[in-house]
C-alpha cells in the first residue's frame, strides 16, 4: 500500500493556476529551448506540416496541457512532481507532431509528390534536395536521408533512453556540453556516454554525425 500511495503521488497533475504560473515562469533560456525544438519537429514533419509553424505547435502543447490540468479527462496531464514543465512540452510537442503526421497520411496527401523529392541546384550546379542532411558516412555522397526520416529513427530507437533523448533534443537546439550539464541536470559522463550511443547509432546507419 505505501508503494502505491508514493507511485501515485508523483504522478499528481499540476492545477490550473500551478501550471500558469510555471508558465509565466519560465526563463529565457527555457522558452528558447522550446523554440528550438518546435521549429525542428515542423522542419521534421514536412509537408505533413501543412503550413503551420513552431508557434502552432508549442501552442498546441501549452493547450492541450491546460485542458489537461485538474487530472481531467482531455488534454495532456503535467505529472509536476515527476518530470519538469519543459520536459512535459518536448514530449507533448513529439506526439502531437507524430499525430499531424499520421493524420496527413492516412488523408492520402503523401501520395502527392513531397517538396522534399523536389531537387534542386545550387550556385555551383549541384543537385541538392531540401531536407537532405545525413550522407552516408561510408563515402556514398548519393546516400542521403531526410530530416524527417532521421528524427523518427532516433525518437524510435532512443525511445527508452532518457539520457539520449535529452542529448538529442540538446544537440537540436545548439546546446553545448556545459549547457547540458547546467541545463539537464545531467553529468559530464552521462552525456558523453549518451553521445557514444547516438553516434554508434548513426554509424550503424551509415549517417554522419555533425
Amino acid at each position: 500500500m505505501k508503494k502505491s500511495a508514493g507511485r501515485d503521488a508523483q504522478e499528481v497533475c499540476a492545477t490550473t493556476t500551478e501550471l500558469v504560473a510555471a508558465m509565466e515562469s519560465l526563463s529565457a533560456e527555457e522558452l528558447r529551448r522550446l523554440k528550438k525544438a518546435a521549429e525542428y519537429r515542423i522542419r521534421g514533419l514536412g509537408r505533413a506540416a501543412e503550413h503551420r509553424d513552431y508557434d502552432d505547435l508549442l501552442g498546441e502543447a501549452y493547450t492541450s496541457t491546460l485542458k489537461g490540468a485538474e487530472g481531467g479527462a482531455e488534454g495532456r496531464k503535467w505529472a509536476k512532481n515527476r518530470v519538469s514543465l519543459v520536459r512535459h512540452l518536448l514530449e507533448a510537442m513529439r506526439s502531437i507532431a507524430n499525430h499531424w503526421k499520421v493524420s496527413w497520411q492516412n488523408s492520402g496527401a503523401e501520395c502527392v509528390q513531397p517538396d522534399w523529392l523536389v531537387a534542386t541546384e545550387d550556385e555551383e550546379g549541384n543537385e541538392r534536395r531540401p531536407t537532405e542532411w545525413a550522407a552516408d558516412g561510408r563515402g556514398d555522397t548519393h546516400r542521403a536521408c531526410s530530416a524527417k526520416q532521421l528524427l523518427e529513427e532516433l525518437d524510435k530507437h532512443f525511445a527508452t533512453d532518457d539520457d539520449a533523448r535529452l542529448v538529442i533534443e540538446a544537440r537540436i537546439e545548439g546546446m553545448t556540453v556545459p549547457e547540458m550539464i547546467t541545463g539537464l541536470k545531467l553529468t559530464e559522463k552521462k552525456i558523453n556516454a549518451a553521445h557514444q550511443r547516438i553516434r554508434y547509432f548513426m554509424e550503424v546507419k551509415g549517417w554522419t554525425s555533425a
